[in-house]
């Protein structure tokens, strides 16, 4: 009897551990784990301003259960020192018996499902000007980490060096009344309600008893803006760069009906492609090779067949790849050369990939080269922007090779067909 006593005992204290480790995970809402991942930043001298992919994993609670386990095992997914203390500091760990912890992965399981953390994911990556500019953010952090950082302020002060005079450059620390007063005056800091807070732009960073008043490298904005380059090599790609209609051998978004390459209204021409990454479809065949010579009969019947086949098709020898019920697609031999396509999109290879992946690596060079002058925003956006014209050209000249070659040999095989029959 003292057996069975003692084990439902036991059974009553793991169900209410387990589901305390449930209730404390499913309440975390996405204020506190984004207030939570602001004070990791805090301590990794980071701007609150952060990748949006970094913004989306790191506010993940499964994610970061997920990673918390494994940490000790695999330090390549370890979180690291400062979002471990952020985590501590807002009660937010992963902590307490075996059974709670179970709870707590349960939990963060169903706080996913409630508030859609893990399709927020999905969300922001289902088109390749958004996946585009996750991985142009991604790569610019990791090769420039100043550009999602913040220093702090200094102002010069009058010392006694060895008996003598000198100037000195010293952080501002506000419990300092003459740091803090010089801020005010700066207006670094304002009287908002009757206190003094940080204006835009500056946060006070504690380091001790100090408290430093800190400054973001590079704006928000300009930071932003070295998406241009690559946003443009992506949206030229998609053919979503031609306001008054169609691209080369497609329909307007729009399309007149006595001529549908052109399109019946330019306002919404434009609303089309740039809100919702809409395009023409392609014209008929006997319309569509009076500008694309290039392409026969039978590529064009087989690229039409390739882009509504949405079956699973894993191997890549064939020249076709298909996965996630044609979400994700490619192929060797598309209208346009080898194209990649995701979510109905094609993005060409030759006049789409190339151009995105040199203004890639002009922006990250170009931040690299600017940072050394403190100018890596303005150093990287040059930089893009001349990588990008550069690689249009590139993959324009290929892309213009390949088509040529394709309509020799179409009007070979014409030319024969005509003399055989």
């Amino acid at each position: 009897m003292a057996r069975r006593d003692d084990l439902i005992r036991r059974i009553k204290q793991g169900l209410s551990e387990f589901g305390e480790g449930f209730k404390r995970d499913y309440e975390i809402g996405k204020e506190d784990t984004t207030m939570n991942y602001y004070r990791q930043r805090d301590l990794e001298d980071a701007t609150p301003e952060a990748p949006k992919f970094d913004m989306m994993i790191n506010t993940h609670p499964g994610i970061t259960r997920t990673r918390e386990a494994l940490g000790g095992v695999i330090p390549a997914v370890d979180l690291g020192p400062a979002a471990k203390q952020a985590l501590r500091e807002n009660d937010m760990e992963l902590s307490g018996s075996p059974m709670t912890q179970a709870g707590q992965f349960v939990g963060s399981a169903a706080n996913d499902l409630t508030q859609d953390r893990s399709r927020s994911i999905y969300w922001l990556l289902n088109a390749l000007q958004a996946t585009g500019e996750v991985i142009n953010e991604k790569a610019l952090a990791k090769a420039v980490p100043e550009l999602y950082s913040a220093s702090p302020v200094t102002r010069k002060v009058n010392v006694i060096k060895g008996g003598k005079r000198a100037i000195e450059d010293r952080p501002i620390n506000i419990n300092d009344e003459a740091s803090r007063d010089y801020a005010l005056d700066a207006g670094m800091l304002k009287e908002i309600d009757g206190k003094r807070k940080p204006a835009r732009g500056y946060r006070i960073k504690d380091d001790g008893d100090a408290r430093i008043l800190t400054k973001r490298n590079y704006s928000p904005g300009m930071v932003q803006a070295l998406a241009i380059p690559t946003g443009i090599a992506i949206n030229s790609g998609l053919g979503l760069l031609t306001p008054f209609g169609g691209a080369e051998g497609y329909k307007a978004a729009i399309p007149d009906e006595d001529d549908p390459t052109k399109s019946a209204n330019v306002a919404l021409e434009i609303a089309a492609k740039y809100i919702m990454g809409r395009t023409g479809n392609l014209l008929p065949y006997d319309e569509f090779v009076k500008v694309r010579p290039d392409v026969s009969p039978e590529e064009y019947g087989r690229y039409q067949a390739f882009k509504y086949d949405n079956s699973e098709d894993y191997n890549p020898t064939d020249g076709d790849i298909s996965v996630l019920m044609g979400a994700l697609k490619g192929t060797t031999e598309g209208i346009h050369g080898p194209e990649l396509q995701m979510l109905g999109r094609s993005l060409p290879i030759t006049t789409g990939v190339v151009p995105y992946s040199v203004a890639l690596a002009g922006g990250v060079a170009g931040a690299l080269r600017g940072q050394r002058e403190k100018k890596a925003a303005i150093g990287g956006l040059i930089g893009g922007t001349g990588s990008l014209v550069l690689g249009q050209i590139a993959g324009n000249v290929i892309e213009n090779e390949r088509r040529r070659r394709n309509t020799v040999e179409n009007e070979l095989n014409q030319t024969v067909y005509t003399r055989d029959n």
